[in-house]
This record gives C-alpha cells, structure tokens and sequence, in this order.
C-alpha cells in the first residue's frame, strides 16, 4: 500500500461525521482516488458482487421469487457511489439500471465518466431521511465503504433502508475497526428486531482493501405496508 494511500485513508477516517469536511475531503481526493484505492488490490466492489449473488440465492433457496434482483429487471442504488468502482463491478455482472448518489459532487462527476449509470446525483447525506424522488426507488442498494470510522454511524442504516423498495435488497460494508468502536452489530440487531428487515447473510473476512478483509452485510426490506 502506498503512503500516500495510507495518509488519505488515515485522514478520511479522522472526519467524525462532519457532512462539511467529509464533502470537502473527498472533493480533494477525486481526483487521485482510483489511483490511490483502486490500483492498489481494491477487493470491495468484488466482495459486494459476491455478496449480492449470494443473497440472490439465498432468497431463491428459500422459495422467493428473485424475478426483481435479476440483473436485467433490477434497479441498483449505489449509495455513496465515489467514483463508481461499484458501479463498474455491478454493471460487469450484467446489472443495467444502476443509480448513484454521493455527497461529493467531485467524485460523482468521475463516476459520470465511466458511463454505468443511469442517473447520479451528488449532495446526498445518508444519515438523514432520504428526499422523496429517492425514497424506495430501488430493488437494491448497495452501501460499500461508507459504514467506516469517521464517516457514518450505524444508526444511518435506517434512513438507508427507506432507499430501498419494500422487499428489496440492502448490501453494507464494514470492517472490524469500525464494528468494535460503533457497536455496528447491536444497531442491526436492534433494527432486526424492530422489523426494519432481514439478516440475510454475514459474509466475513472478504477481501476489501489491499491490506485488510471485511465484513458483508445483505438484509431483505421488509414490506410493512
């Protein structure tokens, strides 16, 4: 890993939420991102993919029709989309319809540039509700990289879940630093419980950065109408 990719992620982290300097920072980072991140064994937008197929079948072994998640009939949310790597990871596995948001309008416009997605849109905050012409438009929404140390808490997988379609699929990220210094685990259990949704899987120890392993989320929507 090189330094500089060191430094920025070392940075990154110690923003503690600020909806202001995580814009900024990121803004900043645009630019040099993929080649910080994504030239340096980036396992993430893999680990999601996976992931994802394996929710898919979780719910077809389950008897759940998954006409919905197929990657031709599905509409994918990636929620705090950065430059895209998921995006492209997502649309490589055959998904067609794929949506973005981020809070940097500078890593939106890379991620513009790689032409997967059908809309972007940057200033989103997604530890708040979401707006209504975003609320439950997806069959899937994709979370990778954003439940980090100084970026958002867990309790953000509420107003996340309201992206989702009733149903539908959520996909999170984490890893083990940020799960012991949050209690990432109590507040999904906690929502579970409350009925939010359903754990589906916990996939540990996938690949994530070139250095580290993390942990993968998939929780069914559930449909409380």
């Amino acid at each position: 890993m090189s330094d500089e990719m060191t430094e920025s992620m070392r940075q990154s982290m110690s923003l503690d939420g600020d909806v202001a300097k995580l814009t900024q920072f990121y803004d900043h980072w645009a630019s040099n991102y993929d080649s910080d991140v994504g030239d340096h064994g980036y396992g993430l937008p893999a680990s999601m993919v996976a992931t994802l197929a394996t929710a898919v079948q979780t719910l077809e072994t389950s008897g759940v029709d998954i006409t919905q998640f197929q990657p031709t009939a599905a509409t994918v949310l990636d929620a705090g989309c950065g430059t895209g790597l998921v995006g492209v990871a997502l649309s490589e596995a055959g998904y067609q319809t794929i949506d973005g948001v981020d809070l940097s309008a500078e890593m939106v416009q890379i991620a513009r540039a790689s032409g997967v997605y059908r809309r972007l849109h940057s200033g989103v905050d997604l530890t708040i509700e979401p707006a209504d012409d975003l609320r439950q438009t997806a069959d899937i929404v994709t979370v990778g990289g954003v439940f980090t140390v100084g970026h958002v808490p867990p309790e953000a997988l509420e107003p996340i879940a309201q992206l989702v379609r009733p149903g539908g699929l959520l996909l999170v990220s984490t890893r083990q630093a940020y799960q012991g210094q949050t209690g990432y685990q109590d507040v999904s259990d906690r929502l579970a419980n409350q009925g939010l949704f359903q754990l589906l899987c916990h996939q540990r120890d996938l690949p994530y950065t070139m250095d580290s392993v993390g942990d993968y989320w998939a929780y069914r929507v559930i449909d409380r109408s």
